[in-house]
C-alpha cells in the first residue's frame, strides 16, 4: 500500500462568495474549492496537521497539492525548512549601515524615544564608517545602503557630507554599488534638497507627519533655542519639502498616529493628495505607523495608544483612500502576503546601527540605550588603551584601567550580543506552532527581547485580522469581515492513528 500524505501545517482555509479558499503561508500557493464537498475537504487540508490517505483526492489533485505544499511526506519537516529560509536571510542579507548622526534635534515631540544628548559624530569618525563598512561587505556583498539618522540627522550635516562622501568613494574603488536614505523632520535641510539628494546618492526620504498643521506644529514644536528667524512651522517646512522631494526620489511619508490625532487622517490623505505628491515621477508612499512604546523610557506612551480595532480602522481608511502606488505594500507580491525572504536590519550579518556615541547597536530603535550595546567602533582614548589596540578597528575593543599597565586587559560586556546573534523564533515555544510564521518570522524581534508579551499578542491578532482579508481581496473577493482564530493560528502536529479519507471535489484555479 502506498505510504499517506500529510496536511501542511501551514494550510489556512478562508470562505469565499462561493466555496473556500486555502492559503498556504509557506509556498505562497492559493487554490479555490468549491461544489458540494468543498467544504468537508478543505477542513481537512486546513487545520493541525494530519495524515491522509493517499487516494484521497485521486492522482492529478494530489500532484497539484504536493507540488504547492498543501501535502507533504510525513517526514517531511516544514519548520525546519523555514529555519533554513529564515538563516539564508540572516545571512544573505545586503550590508546596511544606520548611521545616527547626532542625538540632538531641534523638534521636541512628545512621544519621542530618543535620548537627547551632545552625542554627535565627529568628522574624523568617516574612517570608523569606511572600516565598519568594509568589515560587513566582506568579500560576497556588492552592494551597500547607508540610512542617515537620528535625532536630526541633518542637525550635524557636516559629518553626514564627511561620512557620505568617504562612503561612496570606498565603494567606488572597490566596485561596490552604493545608495543612501535619510529618516527627517524635514525641517533642517539645505536651500536646495534636489542638489543635496544628487550628492549624497540618496534613493529614500522619510518624512514623519502628526497630522493637520495645528496638531503637528503642537506636538513637533521646536524646543527652545532651536527657532531660527526664517523657520515657518515645522508642519509647512515638512510639506514643502516633500513638494520637491517627490520630483527628485522616493518619499515615505509617516504619519504618526494616536487617540489625539487619528480623525487627522483622511484630511492629511486629501491635503497631500491636492498637494500631487502621489503624482509625482518618484512613488510618494504614505504608511499610518501607531504611536508606541517600543522601549521602557517610552512606557508613558502606553495609555495614548490606539487599540488593535482603531488602528485597524485607520489602515483601512488608507487602503481606501490612497492610490495603489501609494500604498505601503511591501510585503504582497502578486496580490499575496508572500513567504518571507528578508530580515530586518536588527538580524542581518551585514547591517550595523552606529550610535552617536561611537557603540555599535542592532536596532536603531535602542541607539542611546548603552547598556543595549553590542560593541565599540570608535577608539577610546589611547590612555586606556593597550599599544597593540590602538589602530580604529570597526570590532568591539578591550580596556585596560591605568592602574593596570601591563596587565591582562578585561573584554568589555556586551550581554545583548549573542541573543541577537543567537534569535531564532522558529525555536520559539509559540512561534514554531504557528500557521503564520513563514509570513511574520516572529514579528519585531526586539518585542521578544524585551518580553513585550502584549505586542506579540497584538501581532497575532493583526494576522488573525488582516490575513483573511489580503487572501480574499488577491482574488477579488469582497471582504467579509471573517477572521481566523486561535485554533486556525497554533497548528499541533499529526496524531497518532490512521490516516483520513477524503471526499472527492473540484477545484479551481486562481
Amino acid at each position: 500500500m502506498t505510504a499517506p500524505l500529510a496536511t501542511s501545517r501551514y494550510t489556512l482555509r478562508v470562505p469565499l462568495t462561493e466555496g473556500y479558499a486555502l492559503f498556504n503561508t509557506s509556498s505562497g500557493s492559493v487554490m479555490k474549492f468549491d461544489g458540494p464537498q468543498a467544504e468537508e475537504a478543505t477542513a481537512l487540508l486546513s487545520g493541525n496537521r494530519r495524515l491522509v490517505a493517499p487516494d484521497s483526492f485521486g492522482e492529478r489533485l494530489t500532484a497539484r497539492l504536493r507540488r504547492n505544499g498543501f501535502l507533504v511526506d510525513p517526514e517531511f519537516d516544514e519548520v525546519a525548512e523555514v529555519r533554513e529560509r529564515y538563516w539564508a536571510a540572516r545571512g544573505n542579507a545586503p550590508a546596511v549601515l544606520l548611521v545616527t548622526t547626532t542625538m540632538d534635534c531641534n523638534l521636541g515631540c512628545y512621544y519621542c524615544y530618543e535620548s537627547r544628548s551632545s552625542d554627535a559624530l565627529r568628522l574624523d569618525d568617516a574612517d570608523m564608517l569606511v572600516a565598519l563598512a568594509a568589515q560587513r561587505l566582506g568579500d560576497h556583498r556588492k552592494s551597500l545602503h547607508v540610512d542617515w539618522y537620528g535625532g536630526e540627522p541633518l542637525m550635524n550635516i557636516d559629518a553626514l557630507e564627511r561620512g557620505s562622501i568617504a562612503l561612496q568613494e570606498y565603494c567606488r574603488e572597490k566596485g561596490i554599488a552604493y545608495h543612501a536614505s535619510v529618516v527627517s523632520n524635514g525641517t533642517r535641510w539645505p536651500e536646495d534638497p534636489a542638489s543635496f539628494v544628487g550628492r549624497h546618492r540618496i534613493r529614500e526620504v522619510q518624512i514623519t507627519f502628526d497630522g493637520m498643521k495645528d496638531n503637528h506644529d503642537r506636538r513637533r514644536r521646536y524646543r527652545q533655542g532651536y527657532r531660527r528667524e526664517d523657520d515657518h512651522s515645522s508642519f509647512e517646512r515638512a510639506a514643502d519639502l516633500v513638494d520637491v522631494l517627490v520630483r527628485h526620489t522616493r518619499v515615505d511619508v509617516r504619519f504618526n498616529a494616536d487617540h489625539g490625532n487619528a480623525g487627522d487622517l483622511a484630511p492629511f490623505i486629501r491635503f497631500a493628495t491636492a498637494r500631487g505628491w502621489f503624482d509625482g515621477p518618484f512613488r510618494c508612499v504614505l504608511a499610518v505607523a501607531r504611536v508606541s512604546g517600543y522601549s521602557d523610557r517610552s512606557a508613558f506612551l502606553r495609555p495614548h495608544e490606539l487599540d488593535t480595532e482603531e488602528f485597524s480602522a485607520l489602515e483601512e481608511t488608507a487602503r481606501s483612500m490612497l492610490p495603489p502606488r501609494a500604498r505601503d505594500t511591501q510585503d504582497i507580491v502578486g496580490g499575496f502576503p508572500h513567504p518571507k525572504t528578508s530580515v530586518c536590519g536588527a538580524l542581518a550579518e551585514g547591517s550595523a546601527v552606529v550610535g552617536a556615541d561611537g557603540l555599535e547597536y542592532r536596532c536603531g530603535l535602542q541607539v542611546g540605550e548603552q547598556h543595549r550595546a553590542v560593541g565599540r567602533l570608535r577608539a577610546l582614548p589611547t590612555a586606556t588603551l593597550p599599544p597593540a589596540a590602538l589602530p580604529m578597528k570597526a570590532l568591539p575593543l578591550t580596556v585596560l584601567p591605568p592602574a593596570q599597565a601591563g596587565a591582562e586587559p578585561e573584554p568589555e560586556s556586551f550581554p545583548d550580543r549573542s541573543w541577537w546573534a543567537e534569535f531564532d523564533p522558529t525555536r520559539l515555544p509559540s512561534c514554531s506552532r504557528c500557521s503564520f510564521l513563514p509570513v511574520c518570522w516572529g514579528g519585531c524581534p526586539k518585542r521578544h527581547l524585551d518580553g513585550h508579551q502584549v505586542y506579540l499578542d497584538s501581532e497575532s491578532l493583526f494576522w488573525r485580522r488582516n490575513l483573511p482579508r489580503m487572501i480574499t481581496e488577491g482574488l477579488g473577493e469582497p471582504a467579509d469581515g471573517f477572521v481566523f482564530t486561535e485554533a486556525d493560528q497554533f497548528r499541533d502536529d499529526i496524531p497518532a492513528g490512521s490516516a483520513a479519507g477524503a471526499p472527492a471535489c473540484g477545484p479551481r484555479r486562481r
